[in-house]
This record gives structure tokens, C-alpha cells and sequence, in this order.
């Protein structure tokens, strides 16, 4: 089974690449009983490209050994492996992207031209190959996107080559010292981040040094590295906002970041006021494109708009996709059994909207598209009294927006639970409601 194509330009290859980190390096405090919680030994990514388009099509969607995935995703669901494991075996195995294994990288169509490149970073309980419809749409547009794959206990499962298997770290699964002070309100997510910040600096370092798998015949590198783009989705998103007001990790260079999509982002690991960038004014582009949910969540959007409009004068944009899930911007949504019919439309307004800012062609884009104005209307009660409330004459998938660079519009918007309560059982509600 395959999934949907990518609709760009260009045939799509990938290639998984992974780098040792030596001596491995611990960070934090968290403790599991195996020992410490965050260990970096290696880093690994899934590397999606322009390529011929020709050779077989097909690789995995799901992390392989399919046991330690599943019960790494039972202990992010609270379920029994028991009840997954069925699932997973009949269809997860079978289930491929259909994009062209390990086939060479493309010549860029015009000479002394070099692709760019884009590094997503994953959510909870996503992993390297959850966001392959959105990366293979970013790389069929002529990009190269470098996937991580986190291995700070946020993926179901991970396995390095020294054989140091991560599964998904609940709350209770890791343990802080109790002489010592607690790195933050959310100890385990804010040790997550600089682990992440780490991860990513070394594969951007790694994917630098290894240009000569990525060059012509007459020396010249097809992959421009000097100008990157970050982006991320919930726990990405906010990996994507650590990184850019955080300095760079020991002795490191700044990460030539030129643009940073961030989809979702979940804030809360963040220190507040904040976050803000530490890049010069003018030099970083902001995209943030929201789901419908997340728009809805009265506190946490004031913040995402508060970070926005702030954001080198205005320059920052924030769209909201009607009708989407926090998940939508995911493969999961598109998967058998699960399918949305309007998954697919979805992500391809995610993806139009994410080209366009890319190419710096986000007005244009924006100009073709069905847009409007935040309207919120009352369409009910919660249970516990307080207003339901929705977006009010929209289009499916029909992207709103604040207009941060000439004004900002008022909304009232819905409350929402906060992640800090039970947020490992939120972030499923929202899984299963896409």
C-alpha cells in the first residue's frame, strides 16, 4: 500500500543517514532506570530530494524492529500492545511512501544553481518518516529536507547502532534528582529541547561534511548549506523557536537559518516572556500556520499571536487552516482505516502555503487562495457550562489569518485545556481526533 504521491515538480528519493557522536554526550539530569534519560550516541535523519524519478518506488513507513515501534506507541496511547500489535502488523507493515529509495540526487535545471535545504523536526510520538506526505510536497517543489529523528524519548521507538533503545518517555517514566532544582516547570520537555538543539546543530554539521556524497562531477555541491530553513510541527514547532533564541551549543556556529515554518507549535516547554529571537532584525523569516484546534485554545493562541506580532516589527505571519486537527499536519490522518476525506486537501493547502513562503511568493500565494478574516461564533456548550465556539462561514481548509504586517484583528476565542495538565493524555486526545 502506498501512500499519496507528492504533487511537486520533481520525482522525490530519500535516503536514512545517521552519524556517531563521540564521546557520547549526557544531557541533564533525568534519570530512567536504565540510567540517564538523554543520552546522544548518534544522530539519524531521513533525507528527502529531487531526484529522476526512475528505479522502484516504495519505503517504509514504519520504524523497523515493528515491535519496539508499538510498544513505543501503546506507552504514548496507554494502551495494550496486545490491542496495537494486530493493527500495526497488517497494515503498518505493508504501508509505504512512495518516494524512490537511495536514487541519485537531481541536477539542479539551471547552471550554478544548488538546492536548498529545509530540517523538519517532529512532534511527540512522531518520528522521521510521521510527516512524509508534507516533506516529499516540500522536496517535489526542489528542496532537500533533512527529517530528524529525535532520539529524546519523543518517537515511539529508537534504536542507535550501539544499541541503546529509546522508547517514548512518559512523566513517569523519568526521575529528577531531589537535591537538586528542577530545570523548569516542565523538567522532562525543557532537557527534551536542548537535547533536540543538540541533535539538530550535529546533524546540520554532519549533512555539511558529508557535501561530497551531494556533488557533480565538476566539483560544485548541489545543496546550498549556507542558508537553511528550520521547521517543525507541535514539539517541533517549539524545537524550531528554541533554536532560534537560544546561542548556538558549545562551540558551534549559528545556524544560517533564513526562514522558519512552524506548524502548531506547542509553547508551553518555553520559558515566557518569550520566546525571542536572537538572529539580527531583518535576517529571519516567520511563518506560523495553525491548526483550527489550536486556534480555538484561548490562552495559547494569545501567546502564538503575541509571539507573532512581535516578531522583528511585524514581520512575522500567522495563518490558522480551517477545519484542521492538530494532526492534520501529519501523515496519520491519511492513513488506512483512519482516512479522513478532507485529510488530503488539507495537507496540500499546508503545503501550498508552506512553498510559498519558502519562495518568499507567501502574498501571492495567498492572493490565489480562499482567505478571510477571523469570524467565531458560539456553536454550543462544554459539559462543564463554558461556551463551544467555531469559525464561522469558512471553506474547508480555506486558510484565516492575521494580517501581523498591517494589523492585528481582535478575536475572542474558546478556553482549552492546558498540556501542563496530563499533557501526554491531551496530545492523544488530539491524535485521535484526526
Amino acid at each position: 500500500m502506498l501512500l499519496r504521491p507528492p504533487r511537486g515538480a520533481y520525482a522525490v528519493g530519500s535516503t536514512t543517514l545517521t552519524a556517531p557522536v563521540q564521546p557520547p554526550i549526557t544531557v541533564g539530569t533525568g534519570l530512567t532506570i536504565d540510567g540517564p534519560a538523554l543520552v546522544l550516541d548518534e544522530v539519524a535523519f531521513t533525507v528527502y530530494y529531487p531526484c529522476a524519478g526512475k528505479g522502484k518506488k516504495g519505503v517504509p513507513w514504519l520504524s523497523r524492529p515493528i515491535q519496539s515501534t508499538v510498544a513505543g506507541f501503546g506507552r504514548f496511547a496507554g494502551f495494550s500492545t496486545w490491542l496495537l500489535a494486530p493493527i500495526f502488523y497488517i497494515f503498518g507493515v505493508f504501508l509505504s511512501i512512495p518516494v524512490h529509495p537511495n536514487a541519485p540526487l537531481l541536477r539542479p535545471p539551471e547552471n550554478n544553481k544548488q538546492w536548498l535545504v529545509v530540517v523538519f523536526s517532529h512532534g511527540l510520538c512522531g518520528f522521521r518518516t510521521a510527516y512524509s506526505q508534507f516533506c516529499a510536497e516540500i522536496a517535489s517543489s526542489g528542496r532537500v529536507v533533512l527529517a530528524v529523528e529525535h532520539r529524546d524519548g519523543t518517537a515511539p521507538a529508537t534504536i542507535s547502532r550501539s544499541g541503546r533503545t529509546v522508547l517514548y518517555y512518559r512523566q513517569q517514566d523519568v526521575a529528577f534528582p531531589e537535591d537538586r532544582e528542577l530545570p523548569g516547570p516542565l523538567p522532562l520537555r525543557t532537557e527534551q529541547l536542548k537535547f533536540r538543539r543538540l541533535e539538530i546543530y550535529r546533524i546540520y554539521e554532519a549533512f555539511y561534511l558529508d557535501l561530497r556524497s551531494w556533488t557533480e562531477s565538476s566539483g560544485l555541491p548541489m545543496v546550498r548549506t549556507d542558508e537553511i530553513a528550520l521547521t517543525g510541527h507541535s514539539f517541533g514547532g517549539c524545537t524550531v523557536l528554541d533554536i532560534l533564541s537560544s546561542p548556538p551549543i558549545d562551540s558551534s556556529q549559528p545556524l544560517p537559518v533564513t526562514h522558519a515554518l512552524v506548524l502548531d507549535p506547542w509553547l508551553e516547554p518555553l520559558p515566557t516572556p518569550g520566546p525571542v529571537s536572537i538572529h539580527p532584525p531583518s535576517s529571519l523569516k516567520l511563518l506560523v500556520i495553525n491548526s483550527q484546534y489550536f486556534t480555538l485554545w484561548k490562552d495559547h493562541y494569545t501567546r502564538v499571536l503575541a509571539l507573532v506580532r512581535e516578531w522583528d516589527a511585524g514581520r512575522g505571519k500567522l495563518l490558522t487552516i480551517v477545519g484542521s486537527v492538530h494532526q492534520s499536519f501529519s501523515d496519520f490522518p491519511l492513513l488506512p482505516l483512519v482516512r479522513a476525506r478532507s485529510a488530503e486537501t488539507i495537507i496540500e493547502r499546508i503545503a501550498e502555503l508552506s512553498r510559498g513562503f519558502l519562495n518568499d511568493t507567501l502574498d501571492a500565494t495567498l492572493q490565489g487562495a480562499p482567505t478571510r478574516e477571523y469570524e467565531e461564533k458560539v456553536i454550543g456548550k462544554r459539559p462543564d457550562g463554558r461556551p463551544r465556539h467555531d469559525v464561522s462561514g469558512a471553506r474547508l481548509s480555506e486558510p484565516f489569518h492575521d494580517r501581523t504586517a498591517e494589523h492585528m484583528i481582535q478575536t475572542r476565542l474558546a478556553s482549552e485545556p492546558s498540556y501542563a495538565d496530563g499533557e501526554d493524555a491531551y496530545a492523544m486526545k488530539l491524535s485521535l481526533q484526526s
